[in-house]
C-alpha cells in the first residue's frame, strides 16, 4: 500500500519533485495552500497574534481619555469641591441633627425634672427644721442657678452648637444636678418624722 500523501498528490498526474533548498524559486506556484503560523516558542518575547476575542475586548477601550474622570482621578464638581467629601458632610450634618434632637429632648426633660424637684422642696420647706433648711439653702440656690443656666442654654445656644459641644455641656450640667440633689437628699434624710 502506497503512502496516502503520494496518492493524493499524484492524482492529477503531476509527479512529485524532490525538495531542493538551494534552488531559487522566482515565481511562486499558483496553488499553494496557506500554511498556519508556527506556534511561538516559549523563549520568544513577542506576544502571540491577537485573536478575534482579544480584538473585541480592545475595541471597547478608548485611549483618548480626557481629564482625570475616566482614569480614576478625584471626583470634583464644577465648584472645585470633592463630591465624596460633600456627601460625607451631608451625612455628618444629618447625624448631628438626629443626635442633637435626641439630646435636646433629654436635656429638656432633665431640666423639667429639676424644676419639679425644686417645686416639691419649696412645698415642704415650712415643715422642715431650721437646721435642715439652712444646710440645704446653699445647695438649693446653686441648683436654681444651674437650672436657669441649663434652660438658657437650651433656648439660646443649643440649636447653633454641634452635638459634641451640646453633649459636653449636658454631661457637666447633669453631673452638677446629681451632686446637688444628692447633698439635698442627704440633708432631708436627717429629718426625724
Amino acid at each position: 500500500m502506497q503512502n496516502l500523501f503520494h496518492i493524493i498528490m499524484e492524482a492529477d498526474g503531476d509527479p512529485l519533485e524532490a525538495f531542493d533548498p538551494g534552488e531559487s524559486t522566482d515565481a511562486a506556484p499558483a496553488e499553494q495552500p496557506a500554511e498556519p503560523a508556527p506556534a511561538p516558542e516559549q523563549g520568544d518575547d513577542t506576544p502571540p497574534p491577537p485573536t478575534d476575542e482579544g480584538m473585541d475586548e480592545l475595541a471597547g477601550f478608548d485611549d483618548t481619555a480626557e481629564g482625570d474622570d475616566q482614569m480614576g482621578g478625584d471626583d470634583t464638581s464644577e465648584d472645585g469641591t470633592n463630591d465624596e467629601s460633600q456627601e460625607d458632610e451631608k451625612l455628618s450634618e444629618k447625624a448631628n441633627s438626629v443626635l442633637n434632637q435626641a439630646l435636646y429632648q433629654k436635656m429638656v426633660k432633665s431640666n423639667q425634672d429639676i424644676e419639679n424637684t425644686l417645686n416639691s422642696i419649696q412645698q415642704i420647706v415650712p415643715v422642715l427644721p431650721y437646721e435642715v433648711i439652712k444646710s440645704n439653702d446653699a445647695d438649693l440656690t446653686r441648683l436654681k442657678t444651674a437650672l436657669e443656666k441649663g434652660q438658657k442654654y437650651v433656648l439660646e445656644k443649643f440649636v447653633d452648637s454641634g452635638y459634641g459641644e451640646n453633649l459636653l455641656y449636658f454631661e457637666k450640667l447633669d453631673a452638677l444636678y446629681t451632686l446637688l440633689l444628692n447633698n439635698i437628699n442627704r440633708n432631708l434624710k436627717k429629718v426625724e418624722v
